[in-house]
């Protein structure tokens, strides 16, 4: 009986100290937060609808549905939602706008960052890229219209005061010292499009959160990451947005290079990681799986007879 005790107390040792199977994630591959939804389209709704619902980029969602008509959905259809995602390949501090994925992270609270869709400038008036800080903010903010604006759209006044008709929504921050702001808006349809001149614009009931929580002088960093690649349990990972401003050639190549000077290229499907980017649907694609660890070894004394 007490051979069976011991026996039975060292097994019990053993399983206690037997690690779970948790991969090492090289340092390049970024954390993968949130979890994939659904939505079903009510009678009379547009995938703008679906994605106005969900704070959600329009032109996101559509992305990732390519089989679901935009404007005159069936209702009842089933509808994938962008709500998993990977971290950008940069500092987590302050806020962090990647441009051609369409979204703001706030990393201002710790931990998993709170995120929001936005809406870009086009192509001739692209968003910024830089490090910069929150400038001046202003409630209710008037809109001075630039005067390559006006010439365009000579109706408009030289000053739209604020109210339903003004682009700027309730609430402004400046980016940095320059003419850009992170705003609101009075069209919540132009949210996850290239709708803007060159600013961040955000759904105005979302801003009014950031704007009350968000100092003067917290960092801001633009930047330009169209793949993104993390690692979720034991699974390597590729997210591909649209090269909008067309910055970013030889994007497989790019990210084979990245994966191999992380010493994982070795473990990736390159065909699987070739469709996810040229698909670009904006969410997480598994392409490889990471190895398990060495199980570890433990040595126990033989009990006493």
């Amino acid at each position: 009986m007490r051979r069976f005790a011991l026996a039975t107390a060292a097994l019990a040792l053993l399983g206690a100290q037997t690690p779970a199977f948790v991969p090492v994630r090289p340092e390049g591959l970024t954390p993968i937060y949130g979890e994939p939804q659904k939505d079903i389209v009510q009678p009379d709704e547009t995938l703008l609808d679906v994605a106005y619902r969900h704070r959600l980029g329009f032109e996101s969602v559509a992305r990732l549905n390519p089989k679901v008509k935009v404007w005159i959905p069936n209702a009842g259809t089933v509808v994938d939602l962008p709500t998993q995602y990977a971290l950008p390949a940069a500092p987590r501090k302050g806020l962090l706008i990647n441009v051609p994925e369409m979204r703001l992270y706030d990393f201002t609270r710790g931990g998993e960052p709170a995120t929001y869709a936005i809406a870009i400038g086009d192509e001739m008036d692209p968003s910024l890229v830089g490090e910069f800080r929150v400038g001046a903010k202003r409630r209710h903010p008037a809109w001075t219209v630039p005067a390559a604006i006006r010439a365009e759209k000579p109706e408009l006044p030289a000053v739209v005061p604020p109210g339903d008709d003004n682009p700027l929504g309730d609430h402004w921050m400046t980016i940095g010292n320059t003419s850009y702001g992170i705003h609101g808006t009075n069209n919540p349809w132009s949210i996850g499009r290239m709708a803007t001149h060159g600013c961040i614009r955000l759904y105005d009931d979302q801003l009014a959160g950031l704007y009350d929580r968000v100092p003067s002088g917290t960092p801001i960093r633009l930047i330009y990451q169209t793949v993104k690649l993390g690692a979720l349990d034991d699974g390597i990972y590729v997210e591909a947005h649209p090269d909008l401003y067309g910055r970013e050639p030889d994007r497989v190549q790019r990210a084979l290079l990245s994966l191999y000077d992380m010493g994982v290229g070795h473990l990736v499907d390159t065909r699987r990681l070739r469709e996810a980017i040229a698909a670009s649907r904006g969410v997480p694609v598994r392409v490889g799986t990471l190895p398990a660890p060495a199980p570890a070894t433990f040595t126990t004394s033989r009990p006493a007879s």
